[in-house]
């Protein structure tokens, strides 16, 4: 019970930190890997051989994710680039080990003074470094912590930080059902810009997904963004104001995934929140709809997903999952 009580100490903690206002470091929660893109673009409760969940829940660490190495590439909106790194390695029965990597860079900018003249140009990039931790409570719960260094720079100026995610996780293998409850980004702008210092963008996510008994099909739902009710438009398109209905659905996002434990997968998923604010009442243009696919190839594994954003912007993630351990096993064996 100890554990439990830490976890709903930090939990408490978290929401009560939450605030309004402007916040830093925003590339943490954006949409990591293809799979997790292609369920609706927050799905975090897959108890499986995925190391890019661990990134979002460390607790999702378990032993078929062991010695398992993912890289992801997403040529994201507006020409920028972002990237990410996951590892999982097992320490012994109980205790799990992680260690992640996360960039963006925004490109090159024009400089200019203050009548438009231009002066030269510049870049804008931010990092992030993640170690991962989890423990094994029992054949039913995981808890896991992620401790996170951050770097930010805009032209000269640069911005450092540390923050931590804590999860746990309930995964109840007999009826195939998993429950992941995370919050992420708990943590503190110790250099800023300008001597501001910005709160970071904390996110309390629960997710749930279950395989199906008779259909090779894998369900999951995910309420993202729990640390605060109302992440709707203030103003809808009619100018009225959002509905508490709308307030609600705007934190959900679902997926399915076609034969999760086969060689080959397909996934599709949805986003509401996205779906309900760039979707447009002239054309249906099917905003926040996903799709995507994974395929094994020996140790290999290839993932490709697609973002629909609105009929001008859609986003294609692009990633590769080696197996290291099947891997070595066919080199030496």
């Amino acid at each position: 019970m100890h554990y439990f009580r830490v976890l709903l100490f930090f939990f408490m903690g978290s929401m009560l930190m939450a605030q309004d206002g402007t916040r830093v470091f925003e590339f943490l929660n954006i949409t990591t890997s293809p799979r997790q893109a292609a369920l609706g673009g927050n799905a975090q409760s897959m108890w499986d051989s995925d190391p890019n969940m661990t990134l979002w829940n460390p607790a999702l660490m378990n032993p078929k994710s062991h010695n398992q190495l993912a890289m992801n590439y997403v040529g994201y909106l507006a020409d920028i680039q972002f990237g990410t790194m996951s590892y999982v390695y097992q320490w012994d029965r109980e205790n799990f080990f992680s260690i992640h990597g996360q960039y963006v860079d925004y490109g090159n900018f024009l400089q200019t003074d203050q009548i438009g003249n231009i002066t030269g140009d510049f870049t804008a990039k931010d990092a992030a470094i993640v170690l991962g931790y989890a423990r094994n409570l029992n054949d039913f719960f995981t808890v896991g912590i992620n401790a996170k260094y951050i770097h930010s720079q805009i032209e000269s100026y640069t911005s450092q930080g540390a923050a931590m995610d804590i999860g746990i996780v309930l995964h109840d293998i007999d009826y195939d059902t998993n429950v992941s409850l995370i919050a992420r980004n708990i943590g503190y702008q110790f250099q800023s810009y300008d001597n501001i210092r910005e709160s970071l963008p904390l996110q309390i996510n629960l997710g749930v997904s279950h395989k199906l008994e008779h259909v090779p099909i894998e369900l999951s739902g995910t309420l993202h963004d729990l640390q605060k009710f109302d992440i709707s438009e203030q103003e809808l398109d009619n100018g009225q104001s959002s509905s508490n209905i709308r307030k609600v659905i705007d934190h959900v996002s679902l997926g399915a995934e076609l034969f999760p434990e086969r060689g080959f997968n397909l996934r599709v998923g949805y986003n509401f929140k996205r779906g309900n604010e760039l979707g447009s009442d002239l054309t249906k243009n099917f905003s926040g709809l996903t799709a995507g696919f994974g395929l094994r190839v020996s140790a290999f594994k290839f993932e490709f997903a697609h973002a629909r954003y609105n009929s001008s912007a859609n986003v294609n993630h692009m990633g590769i999952s080696v197996d290291i351990e099947r891997l070595i096993d066919r080199r030496f064996y």
